[in-house]
């Protein structure tokens, strides 16, 4: 990959990040009251209070209270410098995140502290809807590689390349499906670089991006625990034949772990047994199945795709992207309010949920899906409401030309016995 290339798809990376994240500048205008010994530690607190009170905490917020700390020591003038210098002053530093203030009041309590009234005018960058879904980062994963063995070749020694591989795929299948603000750590090392530059900008609109950074709401770990590609020989008796395929064998385990609390909301694992044919590229392809089939089931464990609307026989999905295959067929579920309780925590373990019918995916878009009922146990449409019913994937069973025969073979002897 050529430099410029490089260059090109870092910005990218970054345009995406800012401008899909963020939207726009606003200010807010705020009173706050400071009280302590002095009249500059009480001038602080109210400044402190009025930032605090608008973004909360966050790392731009501790960045803030920190110049303010600094503007108001000795060393900066303290005291002699609580008119326009130091009001200015502390516009400046904090890159405009304080634009204003002014004093309401200043007196002595009862106590003989000193107490500060102002009304400050702070910045606040306002997140876009995208970034206010649920926050999902996907960590490098770990690789067994003691376990790995490439056509013969074991103690692969490559390890950063299968987690770039899994990540990249986990994070596009993540990515596409809308739900949630993905938070790839792959990149924190040139985001916070990013971020330093931006110390360096006098524009209001760079400086309130600085300690912006999402931070999770769940967080997906996971451990390639097995891994070989090899070719297989089977020779025929009758025939001097010799048929080779190549086969991908793969387990992979992961978690979805709820970063306040640390509680393992969702666990499982990935087995797979593949036949890569002519596959020109088996890692890719091998890792974008485990996705798949891991993304699946994440999704349905957070986010049931619902019925978000019906039309005659065509039911309108909440969900699109590339998981959503023309073809498929889903059974259809109403989630009634009948709810189910563990006998021993009490806790609520979901609603009842039963089959109402069948139906086909017939298109699919990035945002959401049309599907045909082939079956109703009644007409769905009638008293319909949002979150009533929900689909799921119809897993069919392949049968094999062994398990075909084995079952000819019960039913002849069923048969004979009759």
């Amino acid at each position: 990959m050529s430099k410029n290339y490089k260059i090109i798809l870092l910005n990218l990376f970054f345009f995406f990040i800012f401008n899909v994240s963020y939207s726009e500048i606003s200010y807010i205008e705020v009173n706050s009251k400071g009280k302590a010994a002095t009249y500059d530690v009480a001038l602080k607190k109210a400044l402190k209070g009025a930032v605090s009170k608008v973004n909360g905490v966050t790392l731009k917020t501790d960045s803030v209270l920190e110049i303010i700390d600094k503007s108001l020591t000795t060393n900066e003038g303290s005291t002699s410098s609580l008119g326009r210098n130091l009001k200015e002053n502390i516009s400046e530093k904090t890159g405009g995140s304080i634009k204003s203030y002014e004093i309401l009041n200043e007196y002595k309590d009862p106590n003989g502290l000193e107490v500060v009234e102002i009304r400050a005018t702070v910045a606040k960058y306002v997140l876009s809807k995208t970034a206010n879904r649920k926050r999902m980062a996907i960590v490098p994963f770990r690789i067994n590689l003691n376990e790995i063995s490439i056509y013969g070749k074991t103690g692969f020694d490559d390890a950063e390349s299968l987690k770039k591989y899994l990540n990249q795929e986990f994070t596009s299948y993540f990515v596409q499906t809308r739900k949630f603000t993905i938070l790839d750590r792959e990149f924190d090392n040139e985001i916070k670089a990013e971020l330093n530059s931006l110390e360096n900008s006098g524009k209001i609109e760079d400086q309130v991006k600085i300690g912006q950074k999402l931070f999770a709401d769940y967080m997906i770990v996971g451990r390639l625990d097995f891994l070989i590609l090899e070719e297989i020989e089977k020779k025929f008796l009758t025939t001097e034949k010799i048929l080779k395929k190549n086969m991908g064998t793969l387990n992979f385990s992961y978690r979805v772990i709820d970063v306040v609390t640390g509680q393992i909301k969702y666990s499982s694992k990935v087995n797979l047994e593949v036949d890569l044919k002519k596959q020109s590229q088996p890692l890719p392809y091998m890792f974008n199945l485990t996705a798949q089939n891991a993304g699946l089931e994440i999704m349905y464990a957070i986010y049931p795709v619902l019925v978000e609307k019906i039309e005659g026989d065509l039911l309108y999905l909440g969900q699109g992207g590339n998981q959503i295959k023309v073809d498929d067929v889903y059974s259809i579920y109403e989630r009634t309010e009948s709810k189910i309780k563990d006998s021993y925590t009490g806790e609520t373990l979901g609603n009842v949920e039963k089959i109402v019918g069948k139906a086909t995916i017939i298109e699919s878009s990035s945002k959401f899906s049309v599907a045909q009922i082939i079956e109703q146990k009644y007409d769905l449409s009638e008293d319909f409401k949002s979150r009533k019913y929900m689909v799921k994937p119809i897993k069919e069973v392949k049968k094999t030309k062994r398990s075909n025969d084995k079952i000819k073979k019960k039913k002849k002897a069923i048969d004979q016995e009759w």
